[in-house]
């Protein structure tokens, strides 16, 4: 009899960031900010509604090279500036849950928990993630994208240490 582990469908992120932890919150907590460096590199972000608070949703417009997607946030639960936990959801225009914008089973929601710590003026950013009500199939998929997803937020993630440093000048 073979032993079968079943792999959770999680992505994890850890990320330091010179800049002290109530700035990397409010680079999250404000519109300005998040429009600033939010989403893949190379990509245009159009913020189109944002309510930073528990209950509140940001839904926003990503240009890729021309591939036009639409997403939102609904925030769960906030306690500044320690973490920041959300449902992340691909939309329609208006906002409404849709499908992945490429070509693959996605889940249609993913569970985000960010959680912020500092220590010497470094902040440690970790980020958490796991589908919501998916299919096996949904999980699978999440899986197998943690090196791709990976590779974007490695670019999100440059675009916040740029942003960063700006604010710190």
């Amino acid at each position: 009899m073979e032993n079968q582990v079943n792999q959770k469908a999680e992505l994890k992120i850890v990320r330091q960031f010179k800049a002290p932890k109530s700035l990397v919150y409010h680079a999250f907590a404000s519109r300005e900010a998040f429009a600033e460096w939010w989403g893949p590199a190379g990509s245009t972000l159009t913020v189109l509604s944002f309510d930073f608070r528990e209950g509140g949703r940001t839904h926003y417009k990503l240009d890729s090279n021309g591939l036009l997607m639409w997403a939102l946030f609904r925030y769960q639960k906030i306690q500044q500036p320690d973490f920041i936990e959300f449902l992340s959801a691909f939309t329609d225009p208006e906002g409404n849950i849709t499908s992945s914008p490429f070509p693959i089973d996605f889940p249609l929601e993913v569970h985000n928990r960010i959680t912020l710590s500092e220590s010497n003026n470094i902040t440690t950013l970790t980020l958490y993630a796991e589908p919501v009500n998916a299919t096996p199939e949904q999980e699978k998929t999440f899986v197998d994208l943690n090196a791709s997803m990976n590779q974007g937020y490695e670019g999100t993630w440059g675009q916040l240490d740029t942003y960063l440093a700006k604010v710190q000048r």
